[in-house]
């Protein structure tokens, strides 16, 4: 089939077979060409496609470490008004003048290292886990339900606890690092004094339950609602005859993740409260 020939899936669209490139969609969004078999479900469809790419877990990792990274001085601000009274009824503006002001501009970068690490790790199993896992519930439960979205849930809750579990220790230190100031000299040191002051377990045991709480609603919410406007904005996209079909893929991707990261911090704000 041509160009010209294909169409937009029922369920979450993708390129082809083949090497990706900049106007190409991922390999996770389908396209159905018309030799091939329509009359099946969403679900039969996306199931029969490879079930795992290195890709995702690199690109997961990658862009899980950069983006935490670079929101490091953030996240010290948010962190330090949830445990620090006296910062507690400022704007986060005036908190970070404050932080600055009182430790210096080096304190907006407490817990870099355990960030970059512990997010990189969690990124590739949250997205790498995911996609795999996708057409593996997808031919479980081809026949059973007819909307893909489902698995999609499943595959998305089995990713975000396994990436909780894995992320733990990393978040234990980097709290304690950004809230005690004095606690340890960077992540090993303060991974080590942790193991040794409360046991191996003590991540887990104190921190594994509102790690879940944050980050299974966050997955569910960031990677099922991507596919969803994703599949949407394909759908849309690919009827309008005046935009090429070979050079949207960009423009729907960053616009899905767009809303999808709405979606996930609202749904993991309670979590994050907690932890």
């Amino acid at each position: 089939a041509t160009d010209d020939d294909l169409a937009p899936a029922a369920a979450t669209p993708s390129i082809l077979e083949g090497e990706l490139i900049v106007s190409s969609p991922p390999p996770n969004r389908e396209i159905v060409t018309d030799d091939e078999d329509t009359s099946s479900t969403p679900v039969a469809q996306v199931s029969k496609k490879k079930t795992s790419d290195p890709r995702f877990f690199i690109a997961g990792g990658a862009s899980a470490a950069i983006s935490h990274g670079i929101t490091t001085p953030l996240d010290v601000v948010k962190t330090r008004m949830q445990s620090d009274a006296s910062l507690s009824d400022l704007s986060p503006p005036d908190a970070a003048l404050r932080i600055v002001e009182t430790e210096g501009p080096k304190a907006l970068t407490a817990g870099l290292a355990p960030t970059v690490i512990g997010y990189g790790i969690e990124g590739a199993l949250k997205f790498g886990v995911y996609e795999t896992l996708k057409p593996i519930f997808l031919a479980a439960c081809d026949g059973i339900v007819t909307d893909p979205t489902q698995p999609y849930l499943v595959a998305a809750i089995c990713a975000g606890a396994l990436a909780s579990i894995i992320l733990c220790p990393m978040e234990e230190t980097r709290i304690k690092l950004v809230t005690d100031p004095s606690f340890a000299n960077g992540l090993l040191d303060g991974l080590s004094k942790i193991v040794k002051e409360e046991g191996i377990l003590s991540p887990f045991q104190k921190g594994l339950a509102p790690m879940l709480s944050k980050q299974v609603p966050y997955t569910m919410g960031k990677q099922v609602s991507f596919d969803l406007f994703a599949g949407m904005l394909y759908s849309t996209l690919l009827g309008l005859t005046f935009l090429p079909k070979n050079g949207i893929a960009l423009e729907v991707e960053v616009g899905a993740a767009f809303m999808a990261s709405i979606v996930a911090c609202l749904a993991s704000h309670p979590g994050d409260v907690l932890l």
